[in-house]
């Protein structure tokens, strides 16, 4: 007894052939589209680095300040109303 064969069709190939391409076109869309979500949170996070960055110098910087003797000086004369030997203090009414 001969084994009976299934023959496909022409347009069934052509039908099968193209849903497959569809299925991996939509796959890779999918994914470029994750891709360019990712690299746009990449930058964003990035910018936000810079600007900590930014923020942490200045911090720094007047941290050094603050530390000088010419910042001391500064709010002993303005908060405290010091005043060096020899000067004389104006008040306005």
């Amino acid at each position: 007894m001969k084994k009976k064969r299934y023959v496909v069709k022409p347009k069934l190939k052509i039908f099968l052939a193209l849903l497959a391409l569809g299925y991996f076109g939509l796959s890779l869309l999918k994914q470029e589209i994750k891709i360019n979500q990712q690299n746009e949170r990449i930058h964003d996070l990035r910018e936000q680095i810079v600007q900590a960055e930014d923020t942490t110098a200045e911090l720094e910087r007047l941290i050094q300040y603050t530390e000088s003797e010419e910042y001391m000086e500064k709010v002993a004369r303005e908060r405290l109303g010091w005043v060096k030997k020899g000067e004389i203090i104006f008040i306005e009414k």
